[in-house]
């Protein structure tokens, strides 16, 4: 329907009128009326008196010229395609009731003869004829797209549509011989385009509207399409183990696996009738200039492409009907070998020759014959050996495996699985065995406790083959010897297998202390009351004849015969060890000293000036070891030293100065009174 001609068209008056025993029409008709072919036709009619009957219907009749009278035989109708109520007001499209109507018609396009028209209205309850109007009717212009030169069918989509391939250009063609082109794209006018044809480089609905110079014809709609194919590649998975996709985007591009498999990628394809897709794998590769390229994989045609080998792969697809080509993105196949090696033991340094036999408490070690940073590795244990069971020992990930009892404390075997990225690789098994080690015990007891100079016999047991003994000094080859010296003796037995258990011996003197109490300085014929200690059985004597009151008596009494006696004490403990001890006993009888002067300081003034600090006696003592003894005035022992050249000055032994005064002393070389003289201390 032509809205513009709808909406500008001419109003037409039919009156119809009537008495109260009939009804008459009337029609009262613009001058100039014109319309085209496929125009729409406004009438105007109106009802008076009473309402049509419910039964009633309207025709448009319409015929060319001006005939005499209408007939419905010799006429033709216009279909009525809309009806509103005017007067009173608008009541939709009630047309049989009291007021004025509007009814709206099409200019027949069956109309090929422009010229004039005649056009009457009739009702058939009651059965009315209208006054006849004239209407000038122009015969509208053909408008058709006659050809569309570079586009195809498209089967691609669901719709009925026209379709070209992405990049190119399609040409569509209107019906020739009119007088005005203008070319419309989804319902808008495209400016500029008024020629016959138009270059279509784009998708959507076409029309084109032709005109003959006084009326204008709009065409069907034309769907043209671009059609741009997508070639997206997949891998099939199917039974393969080793695949991993390598990238995290939502399409996957690249995939690894091992080389001990084959992957099958696929391209696209097409579910819409009659259409097919023709396809060509291609791979990168290199000229002879080292340049890279893309070239096809000879055969490779199908829509599903299988390989074992790694690179960069395409699939090129053509797309009928159309022809139209696509190329997918790049998808990186990486293929990994296998880490195809085996496993071995290896000789520890200074170790002659590897062995997978060991004692218990030894280990050896295993490792791949080959070895890689990219691999992984993951040692397995099977306990018992030959049970079928394998278990990964945790924390060893290294090429390397130390087996010891530690992991399993009998016979068991060992693998490496190795990992290469996609590939994975069970090496052979290897079978350790673990000799149990020989049992030793050394007798008669694991400590021996000796007196000195005593000794005991000790030996080992067990099923050692060969025996070895080591300790403080010495070491000695056999099972069994006699010991005197303390300390540890360790005894190593070996078996037939090379393996080795050890025990251990502790020998220890028991500790006997002879103690014979202080040395003693006393007056001529004064008893001395001895005092020793540290056992339980005692003996005294001396170094010249003595006498004792009771020498197995450790608090014995005795008395003097010289001014030097050297008295001894025998202990004995309870286990039957001895031990000696030795105490002095001196003279000392101030009234019968008489100093002698001759070259002998006498007096000692300890001020720190530089003149008589220390007592010097170097002059008597020469070039010997002696002994000073010093004592106040009632015989107590106020200083003494070994080795006394010089040095003393008026301080006891420890430290504190000694009142001034005079002291005596007795100076000793070699256990014989060598000099005794008295000696003053004056301090200024």
């Amino acid at each position: 329907m032509n809205i513009r001609a709808l909406v500008g068209g001419l109003i037409t008056t039919l009156v119809l009128g009537f008495s109260a025993e009939a009804q008459t029409l009337s029609l009262l008709q613009t001058a100039n009326l014109s319309k085209c072919t496929g125009d729409s036709l406004r009438l105007e009619l109106q009802i008076a008196g009473n309402s049509m009957g419910s039964s009633n219907s309207f025709k448009v009749l319409y015929a060319p010229g001006t005939p005499s009278a209408f007939t419905l035989a010799l006429s033709d109708t216009a279909q009525i395609v809309k009806w509103q109520s005017i007067l009173p007001l608008p009541v939709g499209t009630d047309s049989n009731s009291v007021g004025t109507k509007y009814a709206w018609v099409m200019v027949p396009e069956s109309i090929t003869t422009s010229g004039f028209y005649s056009i009457v209205v009739k009702s058939s309850s009651p059965s009315l004829w209208s006054d006849t109007i004239q209407l000038l009717v122009n015969v509208s212009p053909t408008a058709t797209v006659n050809s569309i030169a570079g586009g195809f069918n498209n089967l691609h989509t669901s719709v009925k549509d026209w379709g070209f391939c992405e990049g190119d250009t399609v040409r569509m063609t209107a019906n020739p011989g009119q007088n005005g082109y203008q070319w419309f794209k989804d319902g808008v006018l495209l400016p500029g385009a008024t020629s016959v044809n138009l270059d279509v480089f784009n998708s959507g609905t076409y029309s084109v509207q032709t005109s003959n110079g006084i009326c204008s014809k709009m065409s069907k709609d034309t769907v043209v399409n671009m059609f741009t194919p997508s070639t997206a590649v997949v891998h099939l998975p199917g039974s393969m183990t080793t695949i991993k996709v390598l990238d995290a985007d939502a399409t996957i591009d690249s995939v690894g696996f091992c080389e001990t498999e084959t992957i099958q990628l696929q391209g696209p394809s097409t579910t819409a009738a009659g259409a097919s897709v023709l396809y060509q794998w291609l791979r990168d590769s290199t000229d002879a200039f080292g340049q890279a390229i893309t070239v096809p994989v000879l055969g490779s045609t199908q829509r599903t492409f299988s390989t074992f080998t790694g690179g960069v792969y395409y699939l090129q697809t053509t797309w009928l009907p159309g022809g139209c080509p696509d190329t997918s993105e790049a998808f990186w196949l990486f293929v990994d070998s296998v880490p195809d090696t085996e496993i071995q033991a290896l000789a520890w340094p200074g170790q002659p020759q590897a062995n997978l036999t060991i004692c218990a408490d030894d280990s050896t070690q295993l490792a791949a014959i080959a070895f890689s940073s990219d691999w992984t590795y993951q040692w397995e244990v099977r306990f018992p050996a030959g049970s079928g069971n394998w278990t990964a020992i945790p924390g060893e990930t290294g090429s390397k495996l130390n087996v010891s009892t530690a992991i399993v404390a009998d016979d068991a075997e060992y693998r490496l699985i190795i990992d290469n990225d996609y590939c994975r690789h069970t090496t052979s098994e290897l079978l350790v065995t673990v000799v149990a080690l020989p049992l030793v015990n050394v007798a008669p007891a694991d400590s021996l406790a000796l007196c000195a100079g005593d000794s005991v016999l000790v030996g080992a047991t067990g099923n050692s083959t060969s025996y070895l003994w080591t300790f403080p000094g010495g070491s000695f080859s056999g099972a069994s010897f006699y010991a005197k010296n303390p300390g540890t003796y360790t005894v190593a037995g070996t078996n037939s297998n090379g393996c080795t258990s050890y025990d251990t011996l502790k020998i220890y003197f028991f500790s006997v202390n002879a103690n014979a109490g202080p040395d003693q300085t006393i007056l001529p014929g004064t008893t001395v009351q001895l005092a020793a200690s540290g056992g339980s059985v005692y003996y005294w004597y001396a170094s010249v004849p003595s006498y004792f009151s009771d020498p197995y008596n450790p608090n014995a009494q005795t008395v003097p015969t010289r001014d030097t006696t050297m008295y001894v004490v025998e202990v004995l403990n309870s286990y039957g060890c001895f031990d000696t001890d030795t105490m002095m006993v001196y003279w000392f009888d101030p009234a019968s000293l008489v100093p002698d002067l001759s070259g002998i300081m006498n007096v000692i003034t300890p001020n720190g000036d530089g003149f008589n600090d220390f007592f010097d006696l170097s002059e008597v003592v020469r070039a010997d070891s002696c002994d000073i003894m010093i004592f106040d005035r009632w015989g107590a022992k106020a200083f003494e030293q070994k080795r006394y050249i010089s040095g003393w000055d008026g301080r006891s032994n420890g430290g504190d100065p000694l009142p001034d005064g005079t002291y005596y002393y007795i100076l000793t070389c070699s256990d014989v009174v060598r000099f005794r003289g008295a000696i003053t201390v004056v301090r200024l």
